[in-house]
């Protein structure tokens, strides 16, 4: 496979129409543009980010990306296609749909720009249950990483919260983490001309490795 080269104005393009359009009709016409500005590229970008995996994580990741079809049995919305596309890195000893259940980094791609960053978004109940017994043990370690994330001028901590879990001796900033549901570090960019450039890749792994010690003490987690 070829290197990433960049994504293109036409793949933005393609994501708007996409969301104007979204039907097996206008998606059938443009099948073919669809894996040539979309599937190709992300392909590629993906294989690039798999690949640098070790300098933001210290180990090899498996990468996948994210279907065009959306799963629209019990939806309301029954849009046939998503208008955005992610790609997400996991631990390569995870088999298909477990990485929904650990820290993964996630880049995705709107029409509007790109969202990135670590997170957790089906982390089952005894695993949130491990994660605040990890924090209970030591608080002190614990705010180290979460004042780094805080002083970071890119990533915030985003997430549903539990509103009756909570741990009054704990730090206030320790404290917005203990009671998370959902665990989201992330940055949000518009359409930047990163997007459409070879060094996208490097430039993912260059940010996300200023997020290796929280990554590291939510893989370090473990629960039934």
């Amino acid at each position: 496979m070829k290197r990433f080269e960049g994504f293109l104005p036409e793949t933005i393009d393609f994501l708007w129409e996409l969301r104007m359009n979204n039907s097996k009709e206008w998606m059938d016409q443009n099948r073919d543009r669809y894996k040539a500005v979309l599937k190709d590229p992300f392909d590629k970008f993906a294989a690039d980010l798999a690949e640098l995996s070790p300098l933001f994580c210290g180990k090899k990741m498996n990468c996948s990306v994210s279907r065009i079809n959306r799963d629209i049995r019990y939806s309301k919305d029954k849009s046939p296609y998503r208008s955005c596309r992610w790609a997400v890195l996991y631990d390569e000893k995870l088999r298909g749909t477990e990485w929904k259940l650990r820290p993964t980094f996630y880049f995705e791609l709107q029409p509007e720009g790109f969202i990135h960053g670590l997170g957790m978004w089906c982390a089952k109940p005894a695993f949130l249950t491990a994660y605040r017994k990890k924090i209970d043990s030591n608080p002190a370690a614990f705010l180290r990483i979460a004042k780094k994330v805080e002083k970071d001028p890119l990533f915030r901590l985003e997430g549903e919260d539990y509103k009756k879990i909570k741990n009054e001796t704990l730090d206030p900033l320790v404290q917005s983490w203990y009671q998370k549901k959902d665990i989201v570090i992330c940055t949000r960019s518009g359409m930047e001309d990163i997007l459409f450039t070879p060094e996208l890749p490097q430039y993912l792994a260059e940010e996300w490795s200023r997020l290796k010690g929280l990554y590291a003490f939510l893989e370090e987690i473990e629960a039934e």
